[in-house]
């Protein structure tokens, strides 16, 4: 299996029937999930992501109702130590990656930061190489966002790993030592999609060439 990663925009679904028809679709656990959104754009998002997922898991003759939780309530499929898949979403798009290993992606918009909110969210030499970036600054401080919660995605451990237990080193090639954890396997890959930042963590030096856009293929 190669590793696939998927990624649409979600504004397709502000028709309505088309969003009738592919929530129809889903399972109960993800329509439920759909269900407790208040806001429409929230709605959009969850079904986008269920709709990735199911179009990922089709080609390996899987489906949603054959997952099993962890404690974390990350997903897993009993019984398969050749398949993980990691969902995100943000602003109007969503993703699923998957693979043969373990897997985490993270997508955020671009956001505009202060330089006291950098100084408060990131150990003080990842804010140091922050605010040394210029105009590049807040796009910088985005992509540093997504490799950290791509990391706890990864490991699938909830709160016991925090973005400040996880400390960056951005000189070069990517790397990362975090709390309690060996971050020394993993490699991050790094997707272009204007206005947003995209990461996938993996043990893969480089995840995979290609974004495949489910937007053309929505029925």
């Amino acid at each position: 299996m190669t590793n696939r990663l998927y990624i649409m925009d979600v504004n397709i679904l502000d028709n309505e029937e088309l969003f009738r028809t592919n929530y129809e679709k889903m399972p109960e656990r993800r329509k439920n999930k759909i269900d407790r959104f208040r806001f429409a754009k929230d709605k959009k998002l969850s079904l986008g992501a269920g709709m990735l997922l199911r179009e990922a898991l089709m080609c390996e003759g899987i489906s949603e109702d054959m997952f099993a939780f962890n404690k974390n309530e990350k997903p897993f499929i009993p019984g398969r130590n050749d398949l993980f898949f990691n969902l995100s979403h943000s602003g109007t798009m969503a993703v699923c990656a998957v693979s043969d290993h373990s897997v985490g992606v993270d997508i955020e918009t671009e956001q505009l930061f202060e330089d006291s909110f950098i100084q408060r969210i990131y150990l003080p030499h990842e804010a140091g190489y922050i605010l040394a970036q210029g105009e590049l600054r807040d796009k910088t401080a985005t992509v540093m966002w997504t490799v950290k919660e791509s990391i706890m995605k990864f490991f699938g451990t909830g709160l016991s790993l925090e973005p400040n237990k996880i400390s960056l080193d951005m000189n070069g090639d990517i790397s990362a030592v975090c709390q309690g954890f060996d971050a020394s396997p993993l490699h991050f890959t790094q997707y272009s999609v204007p206005g947003y930042a995209l990461t996938v963590c993996s043990e893969y030096e480089h995840f995979t060439n290609d974004l495949i856009w489910l937007n053309k293929d929505i029925k």
